[in-house]
């Protein structure tokens, strides 16, 4: 894997993670992500090119809109320097490689999801279900070309075994666990799956650890209160990329 490779893959994050951005803000609100084109929010003006360059803009224009003065909300480059950086991080890891366009789509979407329900609490089915889908199509063809069927498999029973416990956690305990998140699971256990099938139990234990802790901090600074909802859609991203990072190696200190 050489530098420019990982360069390239910074700067594709950074032009998807700007696509991103377009699906966070329209698809909870309703909107077409295909058209019109990106506009102010408060003064409606369209938004010319060069004041859409994924974070150069955001910095030129010092967060606000050039017609009106609005301020733009930092979730925006935010979200674009996630996405550049977790291109980059795939590509370091996986190399190039048939399976590396399905991974790389596993980043946005996990990237969208969570911004998606950070700020709304939900994780919609416009986003979850075209990502199953691209996800699927691109690992039966990583797997086609590989003929290494025992992957799909792997996938295959990374879903149900990510999924399935979820599912009856959110028979048992409804207020612990949204409809959003049973369906998250199977999303993230084929991609972890196909991978490999250690990597589903530690992305999913990853999950609840970090939720929890992520919970008891937000609790101890007041950002939350004991009645409030917090989404657990980040942290089971964030177990499943921590673990898709570093493998299965990662858990062996704490596992034996």
């Amino acid at each position: 894997m050489t530098a420019a490779e990982i360069v390239l893959a910074f700067i594709g994050g950074l032009v998807f993670g700007s696509f991103a951005n377009v699906v966070v803000f329209r698809v909870p609100n309703g909107f077409s992500i295909v058209a019109p084109r990106s506009a102010c929010p408060n003064c409606e003006e369209p938004i010319a090119w060069y004041d859409n360059i994924p974070v150069v803009s955001y910095l030129v224009l010092g967060a606000r809109c050039r017609r009106c003065g609005q301020h733009i909300s930092a979730r925006y480059p935010l979200v674009e320097l996630g996405n550049g950086i977790l291109w980059a991080l795939v590509v370091w890891r996986l190399g190039v490689h048939p399976q590396l366009p399905a991974y790389l789509a596993f980043a946005t979407a996990l990237v969208i999801l969570s911004a998606i329900d950070i700020g709304h609490h939900r994780l919609p089915n416009k986003v979850l279900g075209p990502s199953s889908v691209t996800g699927a199509v691109l690992l039966v063809g990583a797997t086609l070309v590989h003929q290494r069927w025992t992957n799909l498999e792997h996938a295959a029973i990374g879903a149900v075994a990510y999924g399935l416990p979820m599912l009856v956690l959110g028979i048992a305990a409804p207020s612990a666990m949204g409809g959003g998140d049973i369906k998250f699971a199977p999303y993230l256990g084929f991609h972890l799956g196909w991978m490999g099938l250690s990597l589903v139990l530690g992305g999913a234990l990853l999950g609840l650890v970090a939720g929890g802790l992520g919970a008891a901090v937000l609790l101890v600074v007041g950002r939350k209160g004991m009645k409030d909802a917090i989404p657990f859609g980040p942290f089971m991203a964030l177990g499943a990329m921590v673990m898709l990072l570093l493998g299965a190696g990662a858990l062996r200190p704490y596992l034996g």
